[in-house]
């Protein structure tokens, strides 16, 4: 990974200056490296062909040709507006949706005060109470065995812990 970060700066530095002296830090890294050092050659060797001009001047007709189908090229491509207009409609619309959605729905029903919160509570309390004591208890049988088992795994796990804390 760190010799491709080196070979990045390497490619920056002769785009930045054909020719030009390279950086005291990456300079140090290339001779030390013989892989950084065959393409720091590679990369100095395709960055001098590619500056210097063509020995065979091209043909004008060739290049009056290549530069014709370049522009038309260029004009069938324009970029078409046609997604972003059908974006903006449906986002339009999904935001005349909400709009009628939240006119259309019913009112929240209103809060409670504290007194009719507490008197609820209070009903809710007094029922469970009732309902205890008017279920049978063959009904409730199983529950009371469960709870007398969670109880003992309580009380066997508390005499564990005690034992092993010093």
């Amino acid at each position: 990974m760190k010799k491709l970060l080196t070979k990045f700066r390497l490619s920056n530095a002769l785009d930045n200056e054909p020719g030009g002296p390279l950086p005291d830090s990456l300079r140090e890294k290339i001779s030390a490296s013989p892989e950084l050092r065959d393409f720091a050659q590679r990369a100095a060797a395709l960055d001098r062909a590619l500056r210097r001009p063509p020995a065979v001047p091209a043909d004008a007709a060739l290049h009056h040709s290549i530069m014709r189908a370049v522009r038309a090229g260029a004009a069938e491509s324009a970029p078409s507006r046609v997604p972003v207009r059908m974006g903006l409609a449906t986002a339009l619309a999904a935001l005349a949706l909400i709009g009628i959605w939240l006119a259309a729905r019913p009112p929240a029903p209103a809060a409670l005060s504290g007194a009719q919160t507490l008197a609820a509570a209070q009903i809710v309390l007094e029922m469970g109470g009732e309902i205890s004591r008017s279920v049978p208890a063959s009904m409730v049988a199983p529950l009371s065995k469960e709870l007398a088992c969670v109880d003992h795994d309580i009380r066997d796990t508390t005499q564990f812990i005690l034992a092993v804390l010093p």
